[in-house]
């Protein structure tokens, strides 16, 4: 099932409207369900949002139940404070508790948590985290409240463990030019070594030369736990991987190829909002002092 959610405009007279529109991606209508989906339904490959009106929340809730039974991966493309509070409020709790994947830029990570701080431990199910072509990197202590930067919050969601234990990944496009990438490694190197509690996770750097780091391997008896910089085939990307120091070479073997090769583009059950203008979201909308998330 693909799905793209649009504006159609329609002529009244001197004036006209903007109004949802659904269809395939090959253009053709469908029907706006007026009810919630028959249980027989157990996944779709995409769903495009272009356009958000008060149909199209109704739309998505009458979808809910699904989202709650698939991994859900979804891409949030916004540049506008207004927008990005109107997603969080009405559009982000429909998906909240079963998000898996999730790309964003840096900026509008920003925009969400000046309202949710702690935006990425709220999602109890989310393993992987890219902000696309950002620099935007793990900063300590660990801390995702008010007063915290970015990145303390994405270290403080990378040391959480999720709770099946499998390893959490993360994109980084930290780069040879940034004058602050030894100190970063060096930073992350000792709140490692600090950790009392373990935590799994796999992140990708790229663009990176083998010459600006050293590859190591850490070791951490209090949590069992090794922490490992390597380069993969001698690239320009580097893996920096936390795992038990008596791992499963097979398991961890598998995810780390995963890690390096996910693509959220090819993932079914995927979803892609792309709001860019206060016009792609219905009238008053913007305006409304509450949000409607329930």
């Amino acid at each position: 099932m693909d799905i793209c959610i649009f504006s159609n405009w329609k002529q009244n007279g001197k004036n006209g409207t903007k109004e949802m529109e659904i269809t395939n991606l090959n253009g053709k209508p469908m029907p706006i369900p007026q009810k919630p989906l028959p249980k027989k339904i157990i996944g779709f490959k995409r769903i495009n949002i272009f356009y958000i009106d008060q149909n199209a929340i109704t739309f998505l809730r009458h979808f809910r139940q699904l989202f709650a039974d698939c991994p859900i991966h979804l891409t949030i493309i916004t540049h506008n404070d207004r927008i990005a509070k109107f997603l969080l409020r009405n559009i982000w709790p429909i998906f909240e508790k079963n998000i898996h994947c999730l790309e964003l830029s840096a900026g509008i990570f920003n925009r969400f948590r000046q309202f949710v701080p702690s935006i990425l431990n709220d999602c109890p199910s989310l393993r992987f985290v890219c902000f696309t072509f950002d620099k935007l990197f793990a900063e300590f202590p660990c801390d995702d409240n008010a007063m915290a930067s970015d990145g303390q919050a994405v270290a403080k969601w990378l040391f959480t463990p999720l709770q099946n234990n499998v390893p959490k990944m993360f994109n980084c496009w930290l780069q040879n030019g940034d004058p602050n990438l030894s100190s970063k490694v060096e930073a992350f190197k000792a709140a490692f070594a600090s950790a009392l509690s373990p935590a799994n996770f796999i992140i990708v750097f790229w663009f990176l030369r083998s010459n600006s780091v050293v590859p190591f391997v850490l070791t951490n008896e209090s949590t069992q736990e090794q922490l490992a910089l390597k380069s993969i085939n001698n690239s320009d990307r580097f893996l920096l991987v936390r795992c038990p120091i008596a791992r499963d070479e097979s398991k961890w073997t598998k995810w780390e190829e995963e890690a390096i090769c996910l693509q959220i583009y090819d993932q079914w059950n995927r979803i892609e909002i792309q709001i860019y203008n206060s016009d792609e979201i219905g009238k008053g909308l913007l305006d409304a002092t509450h949000g409607t998330s329930d």
